[in-house]
């Protein structure tokens, strides 16, 4: 495969460097926030799923299915979001 054969390939998966490069912004944003605020997050949203985009946790619920339907209820770009569970243990998750 050519080398320009390759690049429009990539081009062709991740579309518009421009979004894609604002979506990686977002996403950096709210994974800084999620580490930063960690400890500040277990008591506001203790055994809740909460869904961080852009820096801000948009959304939240008992379960991570209500949770991420409240962030499709805002069009929040799910693929560009982080969803976590709060809890005071830390759990290990192997995939």
């Amino acid at each position: 495969m050519s080398r320009e054969t390759l690049e429009r390939s990539v081009l062709r998966q991740i579309g518009n460097p421009a979004t894609a490069a604002k979506e990686l912004a977002s996403f950096r944003k709210a994974a800084k926030s999620l580490s930063s605020k960690h400890p500040r997050f277990i008591e506001e949203y203790p055994k809740q799923w909460i869904v961080v985009y852009d820096g801000k946790v948009r959304a939240r619920g008992q379960t991570m299915q209500s949770a991420m339907l409240q962030a499709k209820n805002q069009n929040i770009p799910i693929h560009s979001a982080i969803i976590r569970y709060i809890d005071r243990n830390e759990r290990t998750f192997i995939l």
